[in-house]
């Protein structure tokens, strides 16, 4: 094997806020032949935490969060699994695990020295519930796979499921109406593709002060553009250039200047740091409703997207300048989910340039193919990933340091 991917899929509590990622793994060969599976699974699994421990950095990976992490029933009873930090990590049981007496007081032994355990893939019938009760009074958390369940039966389930001292968690939830159902039930923790997102407010049309805002980004990128053009779209934005104020004075930024001007406000900041407050601004989803939102999981999928096609265009063999268009896409690449506007409707109101909008709906040209490797890397799809990168003249080794700086950092 010559590279190892690792991907975090964010764990959501009731609040859309981040509990902890499930660390997924997959291998390429030099060949570039996709491998989910190892041919040694305890090796596997032992490789994958050294990496997560001691290449990755498991801050970088989580940040304070919990790391979640498969183990197979050849690792759960090895003794290397108590060289996991059990402050950080919890291990999931996986579904084909052998339930025995041994099994059973590993569990124990684990829990007694202060693991935490969840046990993955739960269905809502009685042949998994036979296999697994025994290990139910040990678990800190059961996950519930609710593509794998009918929700006819899930009310009984779930009653029978609260009589244990663990948190429910539902995974594989791909739809508002499944989230729903499943609060409702008793699920206190959620994770799927729909739960990387905030509840989003439905409008027919794009706040106008969303419309200025990009479109200052987009003046920031432009090295034509001068500090007094910029300053002429504020002059428009009352409220936009008091938050811009209060954040100045707010001592975060080190300035201690007096401001004489919109214009020398604008010089003081700085093109970059003003760009980023912007987009702060823009995926607060109200102006001034900025609390907590480092653990918005779609803000932080925005920046990791961003980040992630400017360090790929750079070691790529596309041309360089297109590094902040990269940027600005990934950026832009969930404004539908974070604003709750259709995005082609975004994309018509903020008149930008026909190369970010067929990147953005069609995912075609240079950033459209940089855009479908973030998303192939999100959903796991290594061999379209594999291909692209190929095509980009990126090799895996580079691919798999620009995945470190850009998408997990």
């Amino acid at each position: 094997m010559s590279e190892i991917y690792i991907a975090k899929q964010p764990i959501i509590d009731a609040k859309n806020e981040i509990f902890g990622y499930e660390l997924l793994f997959r291998a390429v060969d030099t060949d570039g032949v996709t491998k989910a599976i190892f041919d040694d699974e305890l090796l596997a699994t032992a490789k994958v935490l050294v990496n997560a421990l001691n290449h990755f950095g498991i801050n970088t990976l989580v940040d304070d969060s919990y790391a979640f992490v498969n183990v197979d029933h050849e690792f759960l009873m090895d003794q290397l699994i108590f060289s996991i930090p059990k402050e950080r990590f919890v291990l999931e049981i996986l579904e084909d695990t052998r339930v025995d007496e041994k099994t059973v007081a590993r569990i124990k032994e684990l829990k007694d020295a202060g693991f935490k355990l969840a046990l993955d893939d739960a269905h809502c019938n009685a042949n998994y519930t036979d296999k697994f009760c025994p290990l139910f009074p040990y678990l800190d958390f059961i996950k519930v796979d609710v593509l794998q369940n009918n929700k006819e039966n899930a009310d009984k389930y779930f009653e029978f499921l609260k009589e244990y001292d663990f948190t429910i968690l539902a995974e594989k939830v791909e739809t508002k109406e499944d989230y729903e159902f499943y609060k409702k039930c008793g699920c206190e923790l959620f994770q799927g593709y729909y739960f990387a997102k905030p509840d989003v407010v439905t409008k027919k049309s794009l706040d106008p002060a969303y419309k200025n805002i990009f479109k200052i980004i987009n003046m920031l990128d432009d090295d034509d553009v001068s500090v007094s053009d910029v300053a002429k779209v504020f002059e428009k934005e009352v409220e936009l250039t008091i938050q811009l104020l209060r954040f100045m004075n707010s001592g975060f930024m080190g300035i201690k200047k007096e401001v004489k001007s919109i214009p020398h406000m604008l010089a003081l900041l700085g093109k970059k740091p003003l760009r980023q407050w912007l987009l702060l601004i823009a995926f607060s989803k109200s102006i001034g409703s900025e609390k907590k939102l480092h653990l918005n999981p779609v803000f932080v999928l925005a920046q990791t997207r961003a980040k992630l096609m400017s360090e790929l265009v750079a070691c790529s063999n596309l041309q360089k300048h297109l590094a902040s268009e990269a940027s600005f896409v990934g950026l832009l690449s969930l404004l539908d989910i974070i604003l709750g506007v259709p995005m082609g409707l975004i994309l018509d109101e903020l008149n930008l340039d026909k190369t970010i909008h067929l990147a953005l709906t069609k995912h075609v040209g240079d950033i459209g193919e940089l855009l479908q490797v973030v998303l192939a890397v999100e959903s796991f799809d290594i061999k379209k990933v594999s291909d692209i990168v190929t095509k980009l003249s990126i090799s895996n080794e580079t691919f798999s340091q620009v995945l470190q700086r850009g998408y997990l950092a």
